[in-house]
């Protein structure tokens, strides 16, 4: 899990893309986590909308015009891994940006199916605008 700390707007994001807001798909199992990385993400003037899974992301992908997805690696027992939702992401709209979180230090080896950027916990709001700004170029 990535631990958001920080409000205080980052000089680096100002939270738009082309004159709108950037709207953040934000996946992960712990909806109190969830919804509190929203919460921050908006107080920089991004959209977002939660998932707690992957098939509830798929749905969400489906009904916003999502910018940026960034998930949990690990979701819930059950369901598709954060991998497995990028390619079923890039096969409706390819080439939109993920940034994967992980609380293991090291990826397995030979995966090179990455579709984005892979953050470690802990992570601070700003890291997280950075991120995403470099995803919205």
């Amino acid at each position: 899990m990535v631990w958001i700390s920080g409000v205080s707007t980052p000089r680096c994001f100002r939270g738009a893309v082309v004159g709108r807001p950037v709207f953040v798909l934000f996946v992960d199992g712990d909806v109190a986590f969830a919804d509190e990385a929203a919460r921050s993400l908006e107080t920089v003037g991004m959209r977002t909308v939660v998932a707690l899974g992957s098939l509830a992301a798929l749905d969400a992908f489906d009904a916003n015009a999502i910018d940026v997805v960034v998930t949990d690696i690990k979701l819930p027992a059950g369901e598709d891994h954060a991998l497995a939702l990028a390619r079923m992401i890039n096969k409706r709209r390819p080439r939109v940006p993920f940034i994967l979180m992980t609380t293991y230090p090291k990826l397995p080896e030979g995966d090179i199916a990455r579709p984005g950027g892979v953050l470690c916990n802990p992570l601070e709001l700003a890291e997280l605008c950075r991120e995403i700004a470099a995803r919205q170029t």
